[in-house]
């Protein structure tokens, strides 16, 4: 039999100066991304060349690194700017460099996080991530997590769990959440096989969280029908306006129903690191599990969150399982298993995402941005309040401010457009009340007092536009 032969070109293993050359190409890329980001408009439009462009299929041989990069850089400078200062849309996020390098060290180091025993101590290092989002929390020592790609993955596993935790009833079990819960919950139950009769949505109290007493009154209707409670979901910062259930409260509720308690912070959770964020999220160590986003309030790169749950093994107790094929894993002791904690076996090294910028820079430095956005979000609330024409829709309980035209909807479309037209500014809106309502979202690292009083010039000029003459 003839010995195989190296395949002629450029190998798939660089070598150390192409190695070299790729990655300064890449780390200039980035840095040209970061120096445009605030000279240039927020928005560029994409043309459909660009797109058909990029929908190519892959060539048959390689292509020079450099052309391959400014391809990428001409479609990354298309769309809606994520690095830019005024992006107030969503709910948005700065990306850290430390968190791109993070990503960069996480995928170069190319370690398998599934299991404890061929890395222990990167394990350690994402165990000690996870125990300090539990500890902020509130939750006890013994409290579990597992890093997931994000809240609707971290809801959805949560749900997982509560079922399996023995309160699902799929006859008689009724779960309960407010009508300003997040979608992802919506599509959780379904992948959940949780059928939609089975849910209930509870109002909100005039623009806030859920209506408690309503809650009462519906657990008790379906208590009297033979229904059993088993799940009840809170929200610590709903995506709308930024509110937050009585969690307290609710833990009470979910205790007397013996139903499991989830909470979904995944906005909202990363607040308990300023004074003022643990004080309005009162009652979240209570929950059974909770999902916290760290790519929103930690301004990571996307596809980092924590789910926590109190009850150790009830991750594993939904997860757990192994092939025939998986007898050479062992256990290392003090150390999990995230195969067993979650939906993934071959998973990215999260951990890395979320430590690195902590140790880097220092839990202060995240609660100076997180006190700035509560800042900013009061501040712009209390302009708009004393500014003719507009209408402030409720006081901010995080760092989003609600708002809308006098004039109506009309008049309310026409200052969000000429926000997201001004080329500085991007914001979203929702429906409130069956009205369009203007969100503004304080998260952005990047954003300041610059951006504030530009925006409220926009605005004011804007509402002065809409009123009849």
């Amino acid at each position: 039999m003839s010995q195989p032969t190296d395949p002629p070109g450029l190998e798939l293993d660089l070598d150390s100066a192409q190695r070299k050359e790729l990655s300064h190409a890449a780390l200039q890329l980035i840095e040209r991304m970061l120096e445009h980001r605030d000279r240039a408009p927020i928005f560029a439009p994409t043309p459909a060349s660009r797109v058909d462009q990029m929908l190519q299929a892959p060539p048959e041989d390689g292509i020079p690194a450099a052309d391959v990069l400014d391809r990428l850089r001409e479609a990354a400078q298309c769309g809606w700017s994520k690095l830019h200062g005024g992006d107030l849309a969503f709910i948005p996020s700065s990306g850290l460099y430390s968190g791109a390098i993070a990503a960069l060290l996480a995928s170069g180091l190319h370690v398998f996080t599934g299991a404890a025993f061929e890395v222990p101590a990167l394990i350690a290092l994402e165990e000690s991530v996870l125990r300090w989002f539990a500890g902020l929390m509130g939750l006890p020592p013994t409290a579990e997590g597992v890093l997931l790609s994000g809240g609707s993955l971290a809801n959805q596993t949560a749900i997982a769990c509560a079922c399996d935790a023995g309160r699902f009833d799929a006859t008689h079990g009724v779960a309960y959440l407010g009508e300003r819960a997040h979608h992802s919950l919506h599509k959780a139950f379904h992948l959940c096989g949780i059928p939609s009769a089975s849910v209930r949505f509870i109002p909100a109290r005039s623009g806030a969280g859920i209506d408690t007493d309503a809650l009462r009154e519906q657990i008790q209707r379906d208590r009297k029908a033979g229904l059993r409670p088993w799940l009840v979901v809170g929200v610590a910062g709903s995506t709308d306006t930024g509110s937050i259930d009585d969690l307290q409260t609710l833990a009470a509720i979910a205790a007397d129903a013996g139903a499991w308690f989830h909470v979904d912070a995944a906005y909202g959770g990363m607040f308990a690191l300023t004074g003022r964020g643990a004080e309005r999220l009162r009652g979240i160590g209570a929950a059974d599990s909770i999902t916290v986003d760290a790519h929103k309030g930690l301004q990571l790169p996307y596809g980092v969150a924590a789910l926590l749950v109190r009850e150790p093994g009830a991750l594993a107790r939904t997860h757990s399982g192994a092939g025939a094929y998986m007898r050479d894993v062992p256990r290392w002791p003090g150390l999990p298993h995230y195969f067993e904690r979650g939906p993934e076996l071959s998973r990215p090294y999260r951990g890395l995402l979320v430590w690195l910028p902590l140790q880097l820079h220092g839990v202060a430095r995240f609660r100076e941005v997180l006190d700035r956005s509560l800042d900013l979000a009061a501040q712009a609330a209390s302009r708009l309040r004393a500014m003719e024409g507009i209408e402030l829709l409720q006081d901010p309980e995080l760092s989003i401010t609600v708002f809308r035209a006098a004039g109506g909807d009309a008049a309310t479309q026409a200052i969000l457009e000429a926000i997201n037209e001004s080329g500085q500014f991007h914001v979203s809106s929702t429906m409130l009340g069956g009205r369009t309502a203007i969100r503004l979202a304080f998260l952005h690292a990047r954003t300041g007092q610059a951006q504030l009083e530009g925006l409220l010039q926009i605005i004011e000029t804007a509402a002065g536009s809409s009123r009849p003459s």
